[in-house]
């Protein structure tokens, strides 16, 4: 009894090295040729994988990874593997199995080779899984629909609008909260954010349109009400009117309207949305395992206002400074409009996309991509095709490098009569400039050689000062601050959201 238990445990121990070690349970019953032929397959497969990793450019790694029909085939490969490992292992147990054991080590021996067959399949199936995961999400999500992939891939720029919409049963409607419009230089990666607050009145069509012809004095109510007739409420009219919205690119007529009124206000074609539902944004943030920011000196409420701008006892605040947020709190993070203005939050926002793509390395993602996927499935909306997703990859793995303007009451804007953008009736022509200047290539860094002061000897004298924070002279006015973009990084790592100067608008609830 005792030299049978011996012998099943070496069959056993055995049958466990080649779990480990595909092969190794061959050669040791003397298997050379089968042996050495598993061993030598999974070592060319082992070193051929540490060589691809090592010297193929990350670049093309993340391209493959975004191709559905790669996943495909690396799937199926898996399942091969995954077949062929459980297979040898199997077949070591029967081979090193001893004969005539008693039907109690029977059943034990089996059970427990099965064991370290499931514990090899584990793996495997978890791979499958995550990959048909992310082909489903690119086939689902990235179905698209706005510009082509072929004419996109060849352009200079393209430019993408983010947008958060906001719905619940305390709201009328969707409206689009957040509006940014992302100008990407496909060369170099330089993103320029372009903030377009919510409060926004008298938003303009392109002439000649339905919707030019039904507000041929901007998006306003006629009886003179700001209301539901901001920048928010366009998307929400598209869809209650149809008529007037363009037919395309999308199939939802908000989103179409709301695209022709930013483009023609700024400028630029755009080329994709992309739409986050704010309600299931707190679920995202959880999904990727929070993230952390500066909240700046000041705590904030969470809760506090009502969906018509009535102000209540605040449920809790965020405190100040450096902070891990989970979901929830990065949401009222984003939205909390008590005790601030739309433009403070608007910089919030800014800095919580900062965030995000700075803090979220490939390896989190990959750990947590079920969770992600289902989340995002649910709470995502955009036009951008698969193809696209390659070439913005390569860009964001050597590194987006984000600047931001923000079409708020902090923005120079020399011809107003405050000197700064008025939102509540925004100069359109100016906004263009801005962001002309804004997407414009940045002038070369100056020659060190040329900027070295002379050794000639003489007299000197001092210069004048050239530095953006000389003090106008008694007969000078003051000009306001640059317009040009600013880091996003720099402005969130100073913590300063921009005064709105004294006289400006109060912030309209809605």
């Amino acid at each position: 009894m005792d030299t049978a238990r011996a012998t099943l445990g070496a069959a056993l121990g055995l049958t466990a090295a080649s779990a480990v070690v595909p092969g190794s349970g061959h050669l040791a019953l003397r298997r050379r040729r089968t042996g050495g032929l598993i061993l030598g397959t999974v070592l060319a497969v082992v070193v051929s994988l540490a060589l691809l990793v090592l010297l193929a450019r990350r670049s093309t790694l993340l391209q493959n990874l975004l191709s559905t029909t790669t996943l495909t085939v690396i799937a199926g490969l898996l399942v091969l593997g995954g077949i062929g490992w459980i297979a040898q292992v199997a077949r070591t147990y029967a081979l090193a199995r001893p004969r005539g054991m008693p039907l109690g080590q029977k059943v034990l021996g089996t059970a427990t080779a099965a064991l370290m067959c499931l514990t090899v399949a584990v793996p495997f199936g978890y791979g499958v899984e995550l990959l048909n995961s992310q082909r489903g999400l690119l086939n689902s999500l990235f179905q698209g629909g706005g510009t082509s992939a072929a004419e996109a891939l060849g352009k200079p720029r393209l430019n993408v609008l983010l947008l958060g919409s906001d719905a619940g049963d305390d709201r009328a409607g969707t409206r689009t909260d957040t509006m940014m419009l992302a100008s990407i230089d496909t060369r170099s990666g330089r993103t320029t954010l372009f903030s377009l607050p919510r409060n926004i009145q008298r938003a303009e069509f392109p002439p000649g349109t339905p919707a030019a012809e039904e507000f041929p004095n901007g998006f306003n109510d006629p009886s003179g009400s700001a209301g539901d007739y901001l920048l928010n409420g366009v998307y929400a009219y598209g869809e209650q009117n149809p008529q007037i919205a363009p037919p395309g690119p999308t199939r939802f007529p908000g989103i179409n309207l709301l695209q022709s009124t930013i483009s023609y206000m700024t400028g630029l074609p755009i080329d994709y949305y992309l739409e986050v539902n704010m309600a299931g944004f707190s679920a995202m943030i959880d999904a990727v395992g929070g993230v952390t920011v500066n909240v700046g000196p000041d705590p904030v409420p969470v809760g506090g206002v009502t969906a018509f701008g009535r102000y209540t006892t605040p449920d809790r605040y965020i405190q100040p400074g450096v902070q891990t947020l989970n979901g929830e709190d990065a949401l009222w993070f984003a939205r909390s409009r008590r005790d601030g203005t739309d433009y403070q939050r608007m910089g919030r926002q800014r800095c919580l996309i900062q965030a995000v793509i700075t803090e979220t390395s490939a390896t989190e993602l990959i750990g947590r991509f079920q969770s992600i996927a289902a989340v995002t499935r649910d709470n995502v909306a955009t036009d951008m095709p698969q193809q696209v997703l390659p070439a913005l990859a390569v860009l964001a793995d050597e590194g987006f490098r984000l600047e931001s303007v923000a079409f708020d009451p902090s923005l120079p804007d020399p011809n107003s009569s405050t000197g700064f953008f008025v939102t509540a009736d925004p100069d359109i022509e100016y906004m263009r400039e801005v962001v002309r200047d804004a997407i414009a290539d940045p002038p070369p860094a100056p020659d060190p050689a040329l900027a070295a002061p002379t050794t000639e000897p003489g007299p000197t004298t001092e210069a004048p000062a050239t530095s953006s924070t000389q003090t106008a002279g008694p007969d000078e006015e003051e000009e306001p601050a640059s317009a040009a973009p600013q880091s996003v990084e720099d402005a969130c790592a100073a913590v300063g959201a921009a005064d709105v100067p004294a006289g400006e608008e109060e912030e309209i609830p809605g």
